[in-house]
């Protein structure tokens, strides 16, 4: 899932930093990096952003004017500050997250798996972009600065790559910003079962059960069993 981006800070090395972090993900994208939020408002009043960074302390406007005096609709909001007492103020505002400056990747990465669940459950209209399961057929995938289309029957299975997934399919791996917890929430149950703490598969693709029953066989790959989801998978997909 790309997730288009937009940074308002009156601070440059705030703006580089952040910008320095969203090049290290592959699925962001920037589309605008502003010194005031009123620059900003016609991106933002078109719709083209998913995500802002919002800055507290600026000149003309602060951040939390800009957010009482402007409808950021479909749009989330992380604030970025360097005052924690405006945190409280922030999530009554519906802002997704709040950074408090200085904070390291690790924590900028958190809250883009927080933003990129939310849009991965969410449409422009807020419905779900999972249809009901009898009627889905395949998958949007967004990964290596592309929109793959993959039908629900080529995905073989699904591994944990910490922050990312990656999508093992019959002719191609997807690498996508996600988290297996989002997906085994959203993707039909009838078809993709959990199997293992890094490890979603197509109940479909499985093939057979073996290794003292810790591992499935799905096509030319194997796939581990974890110990609490062993007896589960006996019993969904082969019926012991």
């Amino acid at each position: 899932m790309t997730i288009n981006c937009v940074i308002i800070d009156d601070e440059f090395p705030a703006r580089t930093l952040l910008k320095g972090y969203i090049a290290r993900i592959p699925n962001m994208e920037l589309i605008g990096s502003y010194k005031s939020p009123l620059e900003a408002v016609p991106l933002l009043q078109a719709g083209e952003a998913d995500l802002v960074f919002l800055d507290i302390q600026m000149p003309e406007m602060s951040g939390m004017e800009f957010l009482k005096a402007f409808q950021l609709k479909n749009t989330m909001v992380v604030i970025t500050s360097a005052y924690s007492q405006y945190a409280l103020e922030g999530y009554q505002l519906d802002v997704i997250d709040y950074l408090l400056k200085p904070f390291d990747f690790e924590r900028f990465v958190q809250t883009i798996q927080k933003a990129g669940n939310r849009l991965f459950k969410e449409a422009v209209t807020g419905k779900s972009k999972f249809p009901d399961s009898s009627h889905q057929s395949f998958l949007v995938i967004k990964a290596d600065h592309k929109t793959y289309r993959v039908r629900l029957e080529d995905i073989l299975f699904i591994e944990s790559l910490r922050e990312y997934v990656a999508f093992h399919c019959v002719n191609q791996k997807l690498v996508s910003l996600d988290s297996l917890k989002n997906l085994t929430e959203n993707l039909p149950s009838d078809r993709f079962m959990r199997v293992h703490k890094s490890f979603i598969v197509n109940r479909d693709q499985v093939k057979a059960l073996y290794g003292n029953q810790l591992q499935l066989h799905i096509s030319e790959k194997v796939v581990p069993i974890g110990q609490s989801y062993r007896e589960e998978v006996k019993k969904r997909l082969f019926g012991l």
